[in-house]
């Protein structure tokens, strides 16, 4: 009987195919015939609920993370969270994440879960509470000094009439009072609680330091002190006599003035720098042969010891970050067991003046940050200095000599030291004289901000009519006269500005050097004056 009810389908089926026979009955009768474990029975499906737990570490400023697990499965992308502390929905909180924030301290955490399953069963499970939120550790807070209210980076400038503030850094912030207390010589100042602090007269020679008493954010109870300051120190007027001027704009300016055209002008503004030669450095970081030839040629430690800085400017858009490195300073030029010239240098050189005997002036500003001047207290790296230029006579040259004037700098301020040889050719480097003088600072006081610089200086290694001024923010800290500078070349004395560490300490040294430099300039001519090289200041046709 099942054989025969075989052929009859297939034959039902067969006639079908060719559009004839059956009438629907052997059909229904085929349908009646199928056993129940025919894999095109439809199975009803089963809801498993879904669950959610919570995952992370109960603790301000951490995050939770709702954990769904729904054996029908789900599209995440379609889930909707809603969270709650302590059963009271959290506003505007739909992620799988949660982050602890303060106002959760103390608070129990939950979340549900509201989507349809890949099943078309609507799911809204809900996780067990969490434990309280616990309140984040405390991180002490650090008091520093600063020369501005809103700069905490711009350093405090200890002279008498200035007013240093403190900046308090907790990571737990502070929304509350804070009450300060300053001392002088660890004097208690009476009546002043307040963030900031003018320095008076009567401060001279002492050291500053503040407390700062609060309670934070997070309930925890601070009192942290300051470092004590170096000493503090009179107003400077410049030296006896000088002639002062204002410090020029940090903007180009809608009053111009007439200047003198320079022989060296370069504010970095395209980015880099050129020179007339390159062979003088194995590395040229910067370099840009469509710019203007502004230096003679330059003299780089390695690839590292230029970039043009668009975010530390003293006018424009570019300085010069002009960084040495310390460890193995000799690595980078030539012999790599010995530290050569070039291996001391992150410098720029300018072009020679007239003659030998010749006055000009020279203008740049610069900037120390605080962290790339960590200076030891034998260290005292070059940042300026006129150079000699050696001559040849009867095939022979003469040997590379000591700067004629060199500008240096260290903790206990800026030194110039300065040279003269009178004779034709001289073997011997350091020449027939040399002598130095110190313009005592605080160093402190002119790191992380920039410093305006301008030197006019008179050449002479034949009679004692040579001179040295210098200005330092307008302020005339230096007229040192009637002195022998230079050597006697046929070429006058060319200008360098940047890094030069001299001596056996560079391979000592247990910090790199960074410092930027902007606006430099150089002008010999019989009116130049102090305007015509001075930082801030814009010629009427803006190009010098």
């Amino acid at each position: 009987m099942y054989k025969k009810k075989l052929i009859c389908s297939a034959l039902v089926l067969a006639l079908s195919a060719c559009g004839g026979g059956g009438d629907g009955a052997s059909t229904q009768n085929n349908n009646q015939d199928k056993s129940p474990s025919d894999p095109k029975t439809e199975v009803p499906v089963t809801n498993i609920a879904g669950a959610i737990k919570l995952t992370g570490t109960v603790k301000q400023g951490q995050t939770l993370q709702a954990q769904l697990i729904d054996e029908n499965g789900f599209n995440n992308s379609q889930v909707s969270y809603a969270w709650y502390a302590d059963n009271q929905a959290l506003a505007g909180q739909t992620d799988d994440k949660l982050l602890l924030s303060r106002n959760l301290v103390g608070k129990k955490i939950s979340v549900k879960a509201n989507y349809k399953d890949d099943d078309g069963f609507t799911e809204n499970p809900q996780s067990d509470a969490s434990i309280a939120v616990a309140v984040i550790d405390n991180s002490f807070g650090l008091l520093t000094l600063a020369g501005s209210e809103d700069d905490v980076n711009e350093s405090a400038k200890l002279v008498v009439g200035n007013r240093i503030f403190a900046h308090i850094n907790d990571a737990n912030s502070i929304d509350g009072e804070v009450d300060y207390y300053w001392y002088l010589n660890d004097a208690l100042v009476d009546g002043n609680n307040q963030a900031s602090y003018t320095l008076v007269a009567d401060d001279i020679g002492k050291s500053l330091h503040v407390k700062a008493v609060y309670i934070d954010a997070d309930g925890y109870a601070e009192n942290v002190i300051s470092e004590n300051t170096a000493a503090i120190v009179a107003k400077s007027d410049g030296i006896a006599g000088g002639v002062n001027y204002p410090v020029g704009a940090s903007v180009v300016g809608n009053n111009p003035i007439v200047r003198n055209s320079a022989k060296t002008n370069e504010g970095f503004e395209g980015g880099g720098w050129n020179a007339g030669t390159l062979s003088t450095s194995t590395y040229t970081p910067g370099y840009d042969n469509t710019l203007t030839k502004n230096f003679r040629f330059i003299q780089l430690q390695g690839p590292h010891s230029f970039t043009a800085e668009n975010t530390i400017t003293r006018v424009g858009n570019y300085s010069a970050k002009l960084h040495w490195k310390h460890g193995d300073p000799g690595k980078w030029n030539g012999d790599a067991n010995k530290i050569d010239n070039v291996d001391r240098k992150a410098m720029f050189h300018g072009k020679n003046v007239s003659s030998n005997i010749a006055t000009a002036w020279y203008g740049f500003s610069v900037y120390f940050p605080s962290d790339g001047t960590i200076l030891n207290a034998s260290e005292d790296p070059l940042i300026f200095q006129l150079h000699g230029a050696p001559d040849t006579v009867d095939g022979k040259k003469e040997p590379g000599r000591n700067p004629p004037v060199a500008l240096t700098i260290s903790s206990g301020g800026f030194r110039i030291g300065y040279g003269w040889d009178d004779r034709k050719f001289a073997t011997e480097v350091r020449g027939q004289g040399r002598d130095k003088f110190d313009v005592p600072l605080n160093f402190s006081e002119y790191q992380n901000r920039w410093v305006d610089i301008v030197l006019q200086i008179h050449s002479n290694p034949f009679e004692e009519k040579g001179f040295i001024k210098m200005w330092v923010d307008g302020v005339q800290l230096v007229e040192r006269t009637d002195i022998k500078i230079g050597y006697n070349d046929d070429k006058g004395l060319y200008p360098s500005w940047g890094w030069y560490v001299t001596g056996s300490r560079a391979a000592d040294r247990e910090h790199d050097v960074i410092m930027y430099m902007d606006e430099i300039r150089h002008v010999e001519a019989a009116d130049a004056n102090y305007y015509d090289v001075a930082p801030g200041y814009f010629a009427k046709d803006a190009s010098n």
